[in-house]
């Protein structure tokens, strides 16, 4: 029976996930971040190694990656896929491709917020994206983001912070000072992922009803939603109903992004009936679907 692994490598995390053509788990890991772009290549490496040890000889693997937006970096991954894989047929993808096949089929648009976001749906001309561009350039309504909106809050008035958000800082950076921690951030090979850590402390204090981060929540997610109107004017066909999935940690992180998110949409789109809800599969069972396509139409 044929063996299919999938890999959702990201800003912050990589997993693995192995099945046999009943769908059976033979294997599953995980290890840290696998961005090939902000990744140190050396440190992507041990990560991938990491994660697949044990992995059961492989027939066909997708490896759906983060910072892979170029020709270059396509053939990076698949570089390091068959480093890994070097008996089977390999293929890598945009990490946005696993999300977008775990959505369901009435999806319209996926949009995306773990370290990193954007938005994304599939068309005629294939799977088309907007956003992205990386924490220094976008990620608009991302983990890093709001991160970094909390860890501002904290460095500007570190006596006035909430019990929660102040215990988060010292947890995350073992230290208190401003310092030791704006070192421990530039020090950082993940820096957009560190900060990612505390997006979930910001959702707690928005509600909570901290004004700073009410107003990070308006800001960011408000951002996204013009993401999200540039990409539906110019790659969704107009109809009486937009179907939104979304997917990525933020909208685990805290019920206040997704329900702030919902509102901001349906006002964005007043002619039209918008559903807005959480993909229910991980976007790593998506990888496995994007793994199974090589035995069907070849790579």
């Amino acid at each position: 029976m044929g063996v299919y692994v999938g890999l959702d490598c990201g800003g912050s995390s990589s997993r693995v996930l192995a099945v046999d053509e009943g769908g059976h788990i033979l294997f599953q890991g995980q290890s840290g971040a696998a961005n090939l772009v902000s990744t140190p290549d050396i440190r992507l490496r041990n990560n991938l190694a990491h994660a697949t040890e044990g992995c059961p000889r492989a027939d066909y693997v997708c490896g759906c990656f983060a910072g892979l937006i170029s020709d270059e970096t396509r053939r990076r991954g698949e570089d390091h896929l068959r480093n890994l894989f070097p008996h089977a047929k390999v293929r890598a993808e945009p990490d946005y491709v696993a999300a977008l096949y775990a959505a369901p089929p009435e999806t319209d648009v996926c949009v995306i917020a773990g370290t990193g976001s954007l938005v994304c749906s599939a068309g005629p001309a294939g799977i088309v994206k907007s956003g992205g561009r990386g924490y220094l350039l976008g990620d608009f309504g991302s983990g890093f983001q709001f991160g970094r909106d909390a860890l501002l809050r904290y460095l500007d008035e570190p006596n006035k912070v909430s019990p929660t958000l102040r215990q988060a800082v010292v947890d995350l950076f073992r230290a208190d000072d401003e310092a030791s921690i704006v070192a421990a951030v530039y020090k950082s090979p993940t820096p957009a992922g560190v900060l990612g850590k505390l997006a979930k402390t910001l959702g707690t204090d928005a509600r909570d009803g901290e004004k700073y981060a009410l107003a990070s929540i308006e800001r960011n997610l408000g951002h996204l939603v013009n993401v999200v109107q540039r990409h539906v004017e110019r790659h969704i066909p107009r109809s009486e109903r937009l179907g939104v999935s979304l997917a990525g940690g933020v909208w685990k992180a805290a019920a206040i992004f997704r329900e702030r998110f919902a509102e901001l949409i349906v006002e964005a789109f007043p002619d039209r009936e918008v559903t807005v809800s959480r993909i229910t599969r991980p976007p790593l069972q998506g990888a496995v679907e994007l793994a199974k396509e090589i035995s069907t139409i070849g790579h």
